[in-house]
């Protein structure tokens, strides 16, 4: 998750954490995110718990407050962009932990009231709380370089590129156990939720989801969002015109294909992003506009009769 920026959770071979590393990149994104798979046994019970812990060390380099971290909870099954969303203090967290002698491993905690509910880096004002009595359905996290703000807010001297840090452990606390506790928390494989396959988690997918992810990975495929990445940086960083920006392209690609073989390829991708273009445009006069006329009218007949309404996607 991330537009143009990349990341990935593995396991460390020989070792009790994980790694979860990318590269994050601020033109077309800003983000890197994780999340778990569905659970098998859906949802989690948290219901005498205070919050999520989190035992993590960044070993990339020493400026964890230069990025804004997030935990990330669903407490539903659906898939939809509003999710509940805290911020932590990664750097206060690996400051007391050298205070207590250990420079390794960093314990954070993440209170449960301290949520809001999001849509991107955006609060969403006048929500409801975070209720986790309901079970919690998937457990995430996210480095960005926004902060969680009503408006979009970028933390000043965010520091992009390569990150890395290992957890080691993630959780529910009491303020009454001793999980808050570095160490005094362990995991054992009766406490450690299952989670469905890949392969399990897509075959679980609504009908029409299934239908509609072809469509959404040509207009929104990661190739074309570099592409378009690339295309920015040429045309206001080098003042490239787009044909210039095009022309480049191919005599980059002439060294390791040939002249024949960088335009064919070009022309093909200029094909693609054509073919792309004219979808996408047809998507929104057949069902996003139609379906933003009937979602405006419904949110005013609610008003009118005194119901809460939740903000659409432009507030």
């Amino acid at each position: 998750m991330g537009g143009i920026s990349t990341s990935s959770l593995r396991d460390v071979p020989d070792q009790n954490y994980a790694s979860w590393s990318g590269v994050c990149r601020t033109d077309g994104g800003g983000f890197c995110g994780m999340r778990t798979l569905p659970f098998k046994d859906a949802p989690l019970n948290a219901t005498d718990q205070d919050g999520v812990y989190l035992d993590c060390m960044l070993v990339s380099d020493d400026d964890a407050d230069r990025r804004m971290w997030k935990m990330t909870l669903r407490t539903d099954s659906s898939r939809g962009e509003q999710v509940f969303q805290a911020q932590f203090d990664l750097q206060k967290a690996m400051d007391e932990a050298k205070i207590r002698g250990d420079d390794t491993w960093a314990r954070v905690l993440v209170p449960f009231d301290s949520f809001q509910l999001v849509r991107g880096p955006r609060l969403i004002v006048d929500s409801d709380p975070l209720d986790v009595s309901g079970g919690i359905y998937q457990i995430g996290m996210t480095m960005s370089k926004f902060k969680i703000a009503v408006n979009t807010t970028e933390l000043e001297n965010f520091r992009a590129g390569f990150f890395n840090m290992h957890i080691k452990e993630i959780g529910f606390y009491n303020d009454n156990d001793d999980t808050t506790t570095p160490g005094m928390a362990v995991a054992s494989d009766e406490v450690v939720p299952d989670t469905l396959s890949k392969k399990e988690a897509e075959s679980k997918r609504p009908m029409l989801l299934k239908m509609l992810l072809p469509v959404a990975k040509l207009l929104f495929s990661e190739k074309a969002n570099r592409r378009r990445s690339a295309m920015k940086i040429m045309r206001e960083k080098r003042n490239m015109s787009r044909v210039q920006a095009i022309l480049f392209g191919i005599k980059i690609r002439q060294s390791s294909m040939g002249l024949f073989g960088s335009v064919a390829k070009t022309g093909g991708i200029l094909g693609v992003d054509i073919a792309r273009a004219v979808v996408k445009n047809v998507l929104k006069i057949v069902f996003l506009y139609p379906l933003r006329l009937i979602g405006g009218i419904i949110r005013t007949m609610k008003k009118m009769l005194g119901m809460k309404v939740k903000p659409s996607l432009r507030e």
